[in-house]
């Protein structure tokens, strides 16, 4: 009797790509390898990153290679949660400490106020949702077991309530409109932007590195690194930005498509969207973060088409947004450009899925295709 021997192992190729083989033959699709599930594409490649399966599922392959399962964190902070056999988890999730969690359609899980058939939630930074009574900017609120909103009373009824100190300050950034936030934390959601030089209320002391302000009739936080409370006589706009292109007042939102005859439309710092369309971010210290194509894209579709794509947000990686916009399955995508439409750059980076770089087509004319 001839015993033949069975033999697998992992190999790696010039491109420095992944493979595992089997008796000489590389495997193909899913594999389960020392207890965890892989993924290997037609030609035997292990594949990292975002993966849609057969059966309609999102996988992600952390950059082992191996299926994500449970809780995971993205390049972007976000958090998505995927079940035991890998599949991305949308909707309603409760864990085995009986909390529960909003996963949207893109599958990044949900924080803060959020509104699901008729009713109104609020889930922690953690993501948890809340339940019974909780004060949250000046007010209780109060929901019943199932995380429903029922009742909302001032904080000012209580007799235990002191009047914050109000003061007047003002916004002091570079050039950029500063963040104004729901929550003074940098994960918490950004509710608008106030442009440089604008005077704002500031309501109590410092908090986190936020304060507490009120401006066009909305209370929310800021960062405390850019806020003076003397008014300075350099707060017009940077005039070393390169506004030729604007037609739009610095702090203003544009009303009008950019000018055509130009061959390009934006400015140094980000500012070709002001305000509402493309709100800058800030890093870790504060500085506002410029020159993202994810946002300027989310801001033209905007204008472009009446509809605001905010289903990925507008942040992130160029690949990363495309990605997550494939994946709520509301848009179409293909290889015929139209006006609106959002082009790709192919990529060879790592962990990009081939895709890079996003831009917006602007007109289709004679058989030339214009993209900003």
């Amino acid at each position: 009797m001839n015993i033949i021997q069975a033999h697998a192992e992992w190999n790696k190729n010039s491109q420095n790509k992944w493979f595992w083989t089997e008796n000489g033959q590389n495997s193909i699709g899913w594999k389960k390898i020392n207890g965890q599930w892989y993924y290997f594409s037609d030609n035997g490649e292990m594949v990292t990153g975002w993966l849609k399966g057969h059966d309609g599922n999102w996988y992600y392959l952390l950059n082992s290679g191996a299926m994500a399962i449970g809780w995971f964190k993205d390049y972007n902070g976000d958090w998505y949660y995927f079940s035991g056999s890998g599949a991305m988890v949308t909707g309603w999730y409760k864990d085995y400490d009986g909390n529960w969690y909003y996963l949207l359609n893109s599958g990044t899980m949900a924080t803060g106020w959020i509104e699901h058939n008729g009713g109104k939630y609020y889930l922690e930074d953690s993501g948890a949702m809340v339940t019974g009574k909780k004060t949250i900017d000046g007010k209780t609120h109060e929901f019943d077991s199932s995380g429903n909103l029922i009742k909302t009373e001032s904080i000012e009824n209580n007799s235990s309530f002191v009047k914050e100190e109000n003061r007047t300050a003002y916004i002091a950034t570079d050039s950029c409109p500063l963040n104004l936030r729901d929550q003074p934390s940098m994960n918490s959601n950004i509710i608008g932007s106030i442009p440089k030089g604008m005077q704002v209320v500031v309501i109590g002391k410092e908090t986190n590195g936020f304060y507490k302000v009120e401006w066009d009739n909305t209370i929310g936080y800021i960062s405390s690194s850019w806020v003076s409370f003397e008014k300075k006589n350099d707060f017009s706009s940077n005039s070393n930005n390169s506004t030729s292109n604007l037609k739009v007042t610095l702090g203003e939102m544009r009303t009008s498509a950019p000018s055509r005859d130009s061959h390009y439309y934006y400015s140094d710092s980000n500012l070709f969207y002001k305000v509402k369309l493309s709100p800058p971010f800030t890093n870790s210290s504060g500085k506002p973060i410029v020159g993202n194509c994810t946002w300027y894209a989310w801001g033209r579709i905007w204008e472009l088409t009446g509809q605001k794509p905010t289903d990925a947000d507008f942040r992130g990686n160029a690949y990363e947004w495309w990605e997550a916009n494939k994946r709520t399955g509301k848009y179409k995508y293909g290889t015929t450009p139209k006006v609106g439409a959002v082009p790709v750059w192919k990529s060879s980076l790592p962990n990009s899925g081939g895709c890079g770089h996003v831009a917006v087509v602007e007109k289709i004319e004679n058989g030339k295709v214009y993209i900003s």
